[in-house]
């Protein structure tokens, strides 16, 4: 390479550059591995300490070595929080966000003599609304004292919320009750079970009884939602189940339909037929060296039913240990204890005892309804220009943007056919 004698190196611009350019982050000494600084100059250690005392400065280094700090081998791996926080949210080691989609998806009973406009049925009202006494908000993220819902229903877009009421001058009612769309989901399916109907206003009238401090601490809740629900809810390790999505549980269909056989169910089908056809001792296989001890064998087939109608399954268990006669049961009998031992798995309910189909709220994103409500918005506006169109321009927005809520399929175990 020819050498340019005429050559003049540029000035270094960033002398006068107050930030990244007078860093020594690209320096040998401050990239040491001892982290150390190796420069011995006694100026500079007395303007570090100097520095050192401005608050600005302290979070200035705290948020370098919190960037820049690069874990060891040895260390332990950084766990990323379902809400991207690695310090403050769960781990999605232990919990998926799919499993916990709508966590913080809030909605309200709001009473129907707190609306501004007279009530009238839209695109997603219940049933129940038409002769209740409460109706159902919008839904918002979170759950503040003065929520903003989407989409405003009867004309209330904002309103006070609280599940503790402090002040006696407002009635109850004039407050209205936060909770998570799957939760009230829940309660109008057990509802129906036990009224025959969505009984909205015994739920209040129960929110207002305990309605202040002492009768909320009182009540007999679950110990981790207690000791997590402070001021801000405290994400301990091995409570994630309580943030999961119990209506739509990923993985959970495949699971209960990997026990369903693939049989033609029979319309004429008795539950008592399997008692009745149940293999009787004189056609029973010759029991092993062990028969003599195995004195239940030689009970007929109903008894041995009988008997199993008396026990969980803890004692079935210990049962078939002892007796070779109890290892192979009809399914009636294991459904008897899933109903008995698992009343929340609804997937094995009878339709007679429950019709019911999730709402749509329990499956709605808040962003996903304000994007909708600000394009409906938009194309409002455009119809409003025109006097031919501006009469209908609110049914032609929701025609060309259409509320479209995926429900997941509901799975139901077939008596016959489930293993």
């Amino acid at each position: 390479m020819v050498e340019d004698l005429d050559y003049q190196p540029p000035k270094d611009i960033g002398d006068n550059d107050p930030y990244e350019y007078d860093s020594d982050y690209e320096s040998t000494d401050s990239m040491s591995v001892d982290g150390e600084d190796a420069r011995d100059n006694g100026d500079s250690e007395d303007s570090s300490t100097d520095t050192n005392q401005d608050p600005e400065r302290k979070m200035y280094d705290h948020w370098v070595w919190q960037t820049f700090k690069r874990p060891g081998l040895t260390d332990d791996l950084l766990r990323v929080g379902f809400l991207d926080n690695p310090t403050g949210g769960y781990s999605v080691d232990a919990i998926s966000p799919e499993q916990a989609s709508g966590c913080r998806t809030a909605q309200f009973l709001v009473h129907n003599s707190l609306q501004r406009d007279t009530w009238k049925s839209d695109e997603l009202h219940e049933p129940w609304e038409i002769d209740g006494d409460w109706s159902l908000s919008g839904i918002c993220d979170g759950a503040p004292m003065d929520p903003i819902v989407f989409p405003k229903r009867n004309g209330l877009e904002y309103f006070e919320a609280d599940d503790t009421f402090i002040s006696q001058n407002i009635p109850p009612n004039e407050i209205a009750m936060p909770f998570h769309p799957w939760c009230f989901d829940i309660f109008c399916r057990q509802s129906k079970v036990q009224f025959q109907c969505i009984n909205a206003s015994g739920l209040m009238t129960w929110r207002n009884s305990e309605f202040d401090y002492d009768s909320r601490d009182s009540f007999p809740r679950c110990k981790e939602v207690k000791s997590s629900q402070k001021q801000w809810w405290f994400h301990q390790p091995g409570t994630e189940y309580l943030i999961a999505n119990p209506l739509d549980v990923p993985g959970l269909p495949e699971i209960l339909l990997a026990a369903v056989e693939n049989q033609e169910s029979d319309a004429s089908y008795d539950p008592s037929y399997e008692i009745e056809s149940s293999q009787s001792p004189t056609k029973r296989p010759v029991p092993s060296h062990n028969s003599q001890a195995d004195f239940l064998s030689v009970l007929p087939a109903e008894i041995r039913l009988m008997i199993i109608d008396y026990l969980d399954s803890s004692d079935i268990a210990s049962l078939t240990v002892a007796s070779k006669a109890f290892t192979e049961l009809p399914n009636t009998v294991w459904y008897r204890l899933v109903r008995r031992e698992m009343p929340w798995l609804w997937e094995a309910w009878d339709e007679s005892e429950c019709i019911h189909s999730p709402s749509m709220w329990t499956n709605m994103q808040t962003a996903e309804l304000k994007s909708m409500i600000r394009l409906r918005k938009f194309y409002v506006e455009g119809l409003l220009v025109d006097w031919y169109t501006e009469r209908d321009a609110e049914k032609a927005a929701e025609h060309r943007y259409p509320m479209t809520v995926t429900m997941p399929d509901q799975v139901k175990l077939p008596i016959r056919n489930t293993d």
